[in-house]
């Protein structure tokens, strides 16, 4: 329940930060807050600075993942919420999610060798996607 996560996080409920939880758990791969803006049904419930307020306020309590580049758009993705890794398509912006994790046996050789305790990760390649490649005339295999 999107209350009791807020009440965890330690963050006071209202109308408006459930409104982008619900949003952000619908979502199936990370988007920017333009895309949880226009998700709202409710314009009068919120605008583009209650928005950016609460992934502020999310990020600071260690509940997003934001990818994206300085200067450049930001993807949100609520942490935990999907382990997944993604491919990002540097044209288009698309988002490919890699269900299969190929960090976990590197992060358990770092703790092993180095007794470092690997407590999260993330994985974004930045590239792009076959429709942006073929476009260019790119070919992926040579």
């Amino acid at each position: 329940m999107v209350e009791d996560f807020l009440a965890h996080l330690g963050i006071k409920v209202t109308k408006q930060r459930v409104a982008v939880i619900e949003i952000l758990e619908k979502a199936k791969e990370p988007i920017t807050a333009e895309q949880i803006y226009d998700e709202v049904e409710d314009k009068d419930l919120l605008n583009y600075s209650t928005v950016y307020r609460t992934l502020n306020t999310l990020s600071e309590k260690g509940a997003l993942i934001k990818t994206g580049e300085p200067g450049g758009k930001m993807y949100f993705q609520l942490k935990g919420h999907h382990h997944t890794h993604q491919l990002e398509c540097t044209q288009c912006h698309k988002h490919i999610q890699i269900e299969a994790c190929p960090v976990e046996a590197f992060s358990r050789a770092v703790s092993k060798e180095t007794g470092f305790v690997v407590t999260e990760h993330s994985l974004q390649i930045k590239g792009l996607c076959a429709e942006c490649a073929a476009e260019k005339q790119i070919n992926p295999k040579k």
